[in-house]
This record gives C-alpha cells, structure tokens and sequence, in this order.
C-alpha cells in the first residue's frame, strides 16, 4: 500500500513524495516521550539551523521543528485518502522517524506486521497520531497544544488543497475535518478549529487563529498572510 502512494503524489508536494516508506530504522515516536531522546532530536535540528545550543524559546523551537515533522506525514496520508481513498497505518505508537542531514524530520518509517486497529481517514490520523504528537509536544515544553493544532491545519489545508481540494470534494471527510462545510464539534475536529476565514478562499483567505512563534527564532521569518498578528496586530501567542 505505501509503494502505491507515491506516483500519486502531484508535483508540487513533490518534496514529501517519500514522507512514508516500510522500515524499522530511525527512532520509535514513542522514544521521544523520553526527555534525553526528545531534548537529543531537538538540539540536532537546532544545530542544523545554526543556533547556539540554548539561546532560544523553547517552545518556538518545538513549534518549528514540528512544522518540519508535520509536512512529511500530511503529504502521503492525504494523498492516499484523497486519490486512492484509503488510509495509511500512521499509529503513533507503531511507527518511527528518521532525521536527514540537518536534523530535520525527513521520512516516517512503518514497522512492518499487522497494523493496528485504526479510525479511518483523517480522523483517525487525528486521533492515532495527531493527538499523542500534540500531547509530547506539551509535555516536553508545554508549549499551548492549540499552537500545534495550527501548524497541523496549516499543513493538512495546503496539502488537501494542491491534491484538488475542496473543488473537486473526493473525500467529504477531510473537508468536514479542516472545517470546510457543515460544523465541526471542537472536541472531534481541532483541526477545524485552528484556522479562520472562508472555508472556499484559497491562499491568503485562512490564516491562524494562534501564532506559530517560528519569528522568536533567529533569522526565521513569520508564516506571513497566515499569521494572525499580520492582520490585527495581535497573535494570541502567549503561554
């Protein structure tokens, strides 16, 4: 099944094309609720940014490493549900991480054996590996879970959208899940929540309702038009 998503993956997500692949190599997600393994993964990709060990906000640092880490899982699970119609078995808890050159997260590697009992689509990549992923998140910096959130639905938004979403409406379940159409409980669809603007707009339209902190780094920009502090000088952004 993991083979058969690639090809499918258009152009222009061209980068995360191998987000996913079959292997046992990388570091078990589950290791990271260690705080050596964590704070490890963590001083590699601020080394890979060239800031000195220690100097920055912590939770801006996690903010951006997990935009790094949520752009290689958002690509081949939503180009499996959306062109192929089926879902990836992403368990948080049975599968791995590998790191490239700059510590950055680079590829998710699924254990092989039988894959776990999981919900389908996107709300089951919410509840079987969003969750926990915003959870360790917290724990290691306690960093506000909402920051998170925003990051997974900028990511999920871009990624659904360059795969013909929502024109083309081939998965309903993953508009109801990013909030566009009907009204997403808050408590089933975080991801819904995380975004305001019109639904149907395209770039430029949505933006956070959290800012992502990614500015507080040295020499690392703000998201732009999708920050919220861009359009009412004020970002939400505190503890």
């Amino acid at each position: 099944m993991i083979g058969e998503v690639a090809p499918h993956v258009p152009a222009s997500l061209e980068t995360y094309r191998g987000g996913v692949a079959d292997g046992t190599g990388g570091t078990p997600l589950t290791a990271l609720h260690d705080p050596a393994v964590f704070d490890a993964t963590l001083s590699a990709f601020e080394a890979g940014l060239g800031v000195a060990p220690g100097t920055t906000d912590r939770r801006a640092l996690v903010s951006y490493w997990s935009q790094f880490y949520l752009a290689p899982l958002a690509t081949p699970v939503l180009t499996a549900l959306v062109r192929l119609r089926r879902p990836l078995p992403l368990a948080f808890a049975t599968t791995n991480l590998e790191l490239d050159a700059a510590g950055r997260p680079a590829r998710f590697l699924v254990r092989p054996g039988p894959a776990p009992c999981c919900a389908d689509g996107l709300a089951g990549l919410v509840e079987d590996h969003l969750r926990p992923f915003v959870e360790l998140c917290r724990a290691q910096c306690g960093i506000a879970p909402r920051v998170i959130w925003g990051n997974a639905a900028v990511i999920l938004d871009y990624v659904a959208r360059e795969l013909g979403e929502p024109e083309t409406m081939a998965c309903p379940e993953v508009a109801t899940c990013l909030g566009w159409c009907g009204t997403p409980c808050p408590r089933l669809h975080p991801l819904a929540q995380a975004l305001c603007g019109a639904p149907g707009e395209r770039s430029g339209g949505r933006r956070r309702r959290t800012c992502c902190l990614r500015q507080r780094l040295p020499g690392v920009p703000s998201c732009g038009a999708l920050c919220p502090a861009e359009g009412c000088g004020s970002c939400g952004c505190g503890p």
